[in-house]
């Protein structure tokens, strides 16, 4: 069961980070249009031929994976690991309100819309702002994290549980760190702006990957640095459909 939560889960997953960094690619070349975030993503699907059947199935892969981080936060003895798994738990479940929200009201409408309603309500109490503020460090840690084993070649348990021949692994392994870059520069943008929005009170000051995207564009460096950032999305979304296409060893 856990097995088949995992690859379906990647499997989405997938779908939703090529389509994010394909938008942000393509904005990258033209210089001009605008980024996106999931639910900005996914709505362009719903609108094309067989759109709600395939954002159907995502939203379902994506539901999947939650419970398969659960499962997994569960089984696991060790406490780093555990806090670790119900994080992407949290995280993929965020990602899948978003997609299913594009699906039941048949609307992109800004991906930080809900979010920012719900932040406008925490913000009220002292315990949603500390939320607000935890929720943000840990996601700035987390995302540091793992650009930090990018960089140094340290791939993530999901990665080394395939069970995948030496030469693909190999190359497999390279489109992993390059999207496990991006993806952490992403998470702790994001984070910090969540952050944010505890610390200062302020919803607006919340942001999701699509904000994130566009405060990598308009960077210091240029462009440059935000094309680098839209590849990596894409080597991080081709990176999980291959983990989709593995099975796993047994935890066990």
């Amino acid at each position: 069961m856990p097995e088949a939560l995992a690859r379906f889960g990647f499997l989405s997953r997938g779908i939703v980070y090529v389509l994010i960094g394909g938008i942000a690619a393509r904005v990258a070349v033209l210089q001009r249009g605008r980024t996106t975030g999931p639910a900005g993503a996914l709505a362009r699907v719903l609108t094309g031929s067989g759109g709600r059947l395939i954002l159907w199935i995502v939203v379902a892969g994506l539901f999947a994976f939650v419970l398969f981080r659960v499962v997994q936060g569960v089984r696991t003895r060790q406490s780093l690991a555990r806090v670790l798994y119900f994080t992407g738990g949290l995280g993929g479940l965020v990602l899948a309100i978003a997609a299913a929200r594009v699906l039941l009201h048949f609307r992109s409408g800004a991906d930080e819309a809900g979010l920012r309603e719900l932040v406008a309500r925490l913000v009220s109490h002292d315990w949603g702002r500390f939320g607000l503020g935890l929720g943000g460090a840990i996601a700035i840690v987390v995302g540091g994290v793992e650009a930090v084993r990018a960089v140094l070649g340290r791939l993530p348990a999901d990665f080394t549980a395939a069970i995948m021949a030496r030469t693909q692994r190999k190359w497999t392994s390279v489109l992993t760190r390059v999207g496990m870059l991006a993806h952490g520069i992403v998470a702790a943008i994001v984070g910090t702006s969540v952050f944010r929005a505890g610390l200062d009170e302020n919803a607006r000051a919340l942001g999701g990957t699509g904000t994130a995207l566009h405060t990598i564009r308009h960077f210091g460096s240029g462009p440059v640095v935000f094309g680098l950032v839209a590849a990596g999305l894409i080597a991080y979304g081709l990176s999980l459909l291959v983990l989709a296409a593995h099975p796993r060893r047994s935890s066990r």
